[in-house]
């Protein structure tokens, strides 16, 4: 349910199948609120590469380390395209900074609990990347990948070899019983802060439409 629920989140439909006011400033209404999306990632995905270095080698880190789940750099990237100089004080909604600090709170006391928000992530982000690539660079008349860096982890080709990499490494986590059902709640944890945070960049968004088409 909490991951549908993430999925479906009546902010990210409107923004990547919503129907916007066409034209210059319909194009710039929806881009501000794509740029706090994005923001709102990096803080997330900041937050997870920020506390591999103090874990422990093993097949924990063989899955965290996988470099399509390290985003943070290509967030940045989309960043200065969209932004350039104006992102110096990115904002971060409390949602977002909630799930960072929940992020390093597991790093230290639960380790194998990051397994919940890389899948998270891998869900939301990887898996639909190839389609959100297109979607972007349609919406804001993109080329040559310039603005859509986030979405360059996996192309739709390699998409399926990703996968069967990912369900491999995490095979080899070893986790007990107790262990495994702590990172299905914690995953749902994951998810339900997504929905919260989809919903306060709702609250900010009342040029939103419901889906229609993303060309608008």
């Amino acid at each position: 349910m909490a991951r549908r629920q993430a999925e479906q989140s009546p902010f990210l439909e409107a923004l990547f199948h919503g129907s916007w006011n066409g034209g210059v400033y319909g194009q710039f209404v929806r881009a501000r609120h794509y740029v706090n999306h994005l923001r709102q990632l990096h803080v997330v995905y900041e937050s997870l590469e920020s506390v591999l270095p103090g874990l422990k080698d093993g097949p924990l880190t063989r899955v965290l380390r996988l470099p399509e789940l390290r985003r943070a750099s290509a967030l940045l990237a989309d960043l200065d395209w969209f932004c350039g100089d104006t992102r110096t004080k990115p904002f971060a909604c409390a949602e977002a900074r909630l799930h960072a600090e929940r992020i390093r709170e597991v790093a230290v006391e639960a380790p194998h609990l990051l397994i919940a928000h890389a899948w998270a992530r891998c869900v939301q982000d990887v898996f639909t990347a190839p389609q959100r690539s297109e979607l972007v660079a349609r919406a804001f008349e993109l080329e040559n990948g310039r603005g859509t860096a986030f979405y360059n982890a996996v192309s739709a080709a390699e998409l399926p070899a990703f996968q069967s990499r990912w369900a491999a490494r995490l095979d080899e986590v070893p986790l007990t019983e107790a262990q495994a059902q702590e990172v299905v709640q914690e995953a749902r944890l994951a998810f339900r802060i997504q929905v919260l945070i989809g919903d306060e960049l709702a609250r900010d968004a009342p040029e939103l439409e419901g889906p229609g088409g993303i060309a608008g």
